[in-house]
């Protein structure tokens, strides 16, 4: 069988304008397969990590002043503006990266950005600090008292 040249012709242009369809509009920008979010759960994830913390990197994304208030018990911090500066020296293998802040939001944006940058090795603490502390997990700083008592949910929202 014969392909005419204008019916080759035609399969190009097809090809060509489909592509331009996807990358030259805002289709690009259209996720065919939704993102999803290792999410752990504070307790789970503290009773993991306090098993193997070599396994772990608990990293607390809010600010310096608001971590050194309180924050989860072996967590570092790197604000949430640092990590495009701080994420060569976070590790790509091995240890996972837990991701942690107040309620959880932050932590999924940061989330989000390492996954842009190639990181397979993440964790969303579920609730953040909030759910870790209505857990009864270690909190440390300098107003862990205070943490307990500003960061427990209203019961009548």
């Amino acid at each position: 069988m014969e392909m005419r040249p204008t019916f080759i012709l035609s399969i190009v242009v097809a090809v060509v304008a489909t592509a331009l369809l996807i990358y030259l509009t805002p289709l690009r920008h259209v996720a065919l397969v939704p993102a999803s979010m290792h999410e752990m759960d504070p307790k789970e994830f503290h009773e993991d990590f306090k098993a193997n913390p070599d396994d772990y990197l608990l990293v607390d994304v809010r600010s310096p002043s608001i971590y050194t208030s309180a924050h989860a018990e072996g967590a570092i911090n790197i604000p949430i503006e640092n990590l495009y500066d701080d994420k060569d020296s976070l590790p790509r293998s091995g240890k996972k990266i837990a991701l942690i802040c107040t309620t959880g939001r932050l932590a999924a944006i940061g989330y989000g950005y390492l996954e842009s940058q190639g990181f397979t090795n993440l964790i969303h603490i579920e609730g953040g600090m909030v759910n870790w502390v209505v857990e009864g997990l270690p909190v440390e700083g300098k107003n862990v008292e205070l943490a307990a008592s500003t960061t427990m949910p209203d019961e009548h929202q």
